[in-house]
């Protein structure tokens, strides 16, 4: 695996005490020097949602796993969406029946680059294993427009993938 130019993932572990949402906006700093970082969610205005970029010509997305903090950060002309899932999790039947860690994290990748996340059922997303060249996998929402995305080596008990769209 090896993601294409222009965007990088990174990770941190969280230390006890602290904020795994102030580490990844450290994790950020660091690959977008001078940019600032902001998050609203449109429906109940809390500091949660997509993650939006000022002061850099940026897409990034952030996710968490129990003492781990992780960042991705791509070019703005991307949609980008970036997951971690515990390689052993065991409850991920109710969300997506039988989905394996590494199953769910490229179907949530694909729902944080879509920018709808979990308003969208995880059902609707469907994986293929014949992705174009330099990929890992490529995923649809019903027929829309494919996502093409990357497996990412991680911390040991930890699976990453990221999910990229260019725009139409």
């Amino acid at each position: 695996m090896t993601l294409p130019a222009g965007i990088e993932v990174r990770w941190r572990g969280v230390d006890d005490g602290a904020r795994p949402r102030e580490v990844s906006r450290a994790l950020l700093a660091e690959m977008l020097p001078g940019a600032s970082f902001h998050a609203r969610c449109v429906r109940c205005g809390g500091e949660h949602g997509r993650l939006r970029v000022s002061g850099a010509d940026a897409t990034v997305s952030v996710s968490y796993v129990a003492g781990w903090a992780f960042a991705a950060a791509g070019p703005a002309a991307i949609a980008l969406g970036l997951d971690a899932a515990p390689d052993v999790e065991a409850s991920l039947d109710r969300v997506l029946p039988g989905a394996d860690a590494r199953s769910w994290a490229r179907v949530e990748a694909v729902l944080k680059a879509d920018g709808r996340g979990l308003t969208v059922d995880p059902m609707r997303v469907v994986v293929e294993d014949a992705p174009p060249a330099g990929a890992d996998w490529v995923a649809r929402i019903d027929d829309d427009r494919p996502f093409t995305g990357w497996d990412v080596p991680g911390p040991a008990g930890v699976v990453l993938a990221v999910a990229a769209r260019s725009p139409s």
